[in-house]
């Protein structure tokens, strides 16, 4: 059972613009704290043997995910009036954006290009970037074992293109997942929705996460994994599994606000 999470806390700042443009480039990506599950900590449990008997037992092990980095934190933005040197005229502080935010391996995305990643049929496939990531056929925590829900929640766009109406129209499957929130462990599809989306010009997949200040004029952020307020949690893939336990992978991100 894989129950570990590695966690970067993060606060992202960047510009925002009033119209449907396509997701700009973070401004800030700025580190806060970073931990990893402790599986030492776990006292073994224990049971006693009697000579004679056979016993049936039930057991639950522990070990961390060697396949997927967590992300979660807060955003903030400014809605900018500037020219194209960025000399800037004028700009309003948006605390509490709505909207969502993105990331991949690859730094530029063709953005008008994108769809939902549908594991087969498109310039990349989940056999390709299970591989990528070190996933075997047989790994529990893999892609498709974690993107498990089909179709979004939301009715999202990049941009001005509707990504859910493309899923519906070109019959590409959304596959979806909600990282945990305190005390409703794989039972709550409603909150922090996590989606995969590709670019199918340059192959790239791109893990996306809806920000959840969702609610018109609400300002109250929900409560995340560790029972703490966060605007967004963010599941990314990284391969930690043989050979590659001391690598890292530069993600990098983007967002698009309302």
């Amino acid at each position: 059972m894989i129950l570990g999470l590695i966690a970067l806390m993060t606060i992202f700042s960047v510009f925002v613009w009033a119209d449907s443009d396509y997701p700009y480039g973070m401004r800030e990506v700025n580190f806060i704290q970073s931990s990893r599950s402790n599986v030492s900590a776990y006292t073994p449990d224990n049971i006693e043997a009697e000579a004679g008997n056979v016993t049936e037992l039930s057991l639950v092990g522990i070990s961390t995910t060697r396949g997927w980095q967590g992300y979660y934190g807060n955003i903030s933005g400014i809605i900018t009036l500037e020219d194209a040197f960025g000399y800037v005229f004028y700009n309003w502080s948006a605390t509490e954006p709505k909207g969502e935010i993105y990331a991949s391996v690859n730094n530029s995305i063709s953005w008008s290009d994108v769809v939902c990643f549908n594991w087969t049929g498109q310039s990349i496939t989940l056999e390709g970037e299970e591989a990528r990531y070190g996933f075997g056929d047989d790994s529990a925590d893999g892609i498709n074992e974690t993107f498990t829900n089909a179709g979004l929640d939301s009715d999202l766009f990049v941009g001005s293109l509707n990504i859910t109406g493309n899923a519906t129209t070109l019959g590409y499957t959304c596959h979806t997942t909600n990282p945990f929130q305190y005390g409703f462990q794989n039972s709550n599809t409603d909150n922090f929705e996590n989606f995969l989306l590709a670019d199918v010009v340059s192959g790239a997949l791109i893990f996306g996460a809806v920000i959840e200040n969702d609610d018109f004029d609400n300002e109250t952020d929900i409560r995340g994994y560790n029972n703490n307020t966060y605007d967004f949690q963010l599941l990314v893939a990284e391969n930690g599994f043989d050979g590659f336990e001391d690598t890292t992978t530069t993600y990098y991100f983007w967002a698009e606000l309302e």
